[in-house]
């Protein structure tokens, strides 16, 4: 017999021999505590963080944003800002057009019949149907991140601008608007409905957002303009501010607002929620 059978044949005569009783004994349990009958499905979930608690009944979910949701934008843009702040129907029309896979919205599904805000909101307006088998159950934008992306460290009033001609000329890095070779990402847009502010909804929006920016290397940072009762929520997610903006979009009065990528740190932000 050749040596390696040999050696085997060895190895598994001075193995011990299995019986029935040596399965039984494996697969009771050590202890009444190690025994569970009931199947996973059934068994006690993970308690769910009191800071996603505001946000179980609404199961928000994420999807990118395109000219297909104009409508939705908006009317949540509108319905979010005062007139003279919201992006006007053409320039979200071009930022969706143009730059749809920077631009998140969170939404949410319901009928005319829900209960509370949801059912009030789906009886608000036309809203699309989610499902083409369920046309009464309806998709609901609850907040948007819409961007552009800029050669500036900071907005601008010609990043907050589009050019005139954008319907018919296409231009990479045109003098304003979108410039797709900027390292800015230009955060025109954080919106949430008021029907659905206080539960969080902005802040995971716009960690989410940030996180996936960061992570497909899109750009090198985020800059925004915003009111000085807004400072204080965007310094606790990482936005350092750099002082008052140049920029006069809706009357000016604004601040600047930047976030690094490289000096990010989304688990501290978490842990500090």
């Amino acid at each position: 017999m050749p040596r390696d059978l040999e050696s085997e044949k060895a190895t598994l005569e001075g193995m011990p021999s299995l019986s029935r009783e040596d399965a039984a004994d494996a697969a009771s349990p050590s202890s009444p505590n190690d025994y569970n009958p009931l199947p996973l499905y059934a068994r006690p979930s993970i308690p769910i963080d009191d800071r996603f608690k505001k946000l179980v009944d609404l199961h928000p979910y994420s999807l990118l944003l395109s000219a297909e949701d104009l409508d939705d934008c908006d009317w949540l843009e509108h319905e979010a800002f005062d007139a003279i702040e919201a992006a006007s129907r053409e320039k979200l029309e071009y930022r969706l057009q143009l730059c749809g896979e920077l631009c998140s919205g969170l939404f949410t599904s319901g009928y005319a019949t829900s209960p509370g805000k949801v059912g009030e909101t789906v009886r608000s307006r036309p809203f699309p149907s989610i499902d083409s088998h369920d046309s009464d159950r309806k998709k609901i934008l609850l907040a948007h991140v819409i961007c552009t992306k800029s050669s500036s460290p900071l907005v601008t009033d010609a990043a907050m601008s589009i050019p005139d001609n954008w319907r018919t000329t296409y231009a990479l890095n045109p003098p304003v608007g979108h410039a797709e070779d900027g390292e800015t990402l230009c955060l025109h847009s954080l919106a949430v409905h008021p029907r659905f502010q206080g539960r969080g909804l902005g802040r995971v929006l716009l960690l989410g957002w940030c996180q996936r920016m960061r992570d497909a290397g899109i750009g090198k940072r985020v800059a925004i303009i915003c009111r000085d009762r807004l400072i204080p929520f965007y310094e606790k997610l990482g936005f350092d501010k750099a002082g008052p903006s140049a920029c006069q979009y809706g009357g000016g009065g604004w601040w600047d607002m930047v976030l690094e990528f490289d000096d990010w740190n989304k688990q501290e932000l978490d842990m500090e929620y």
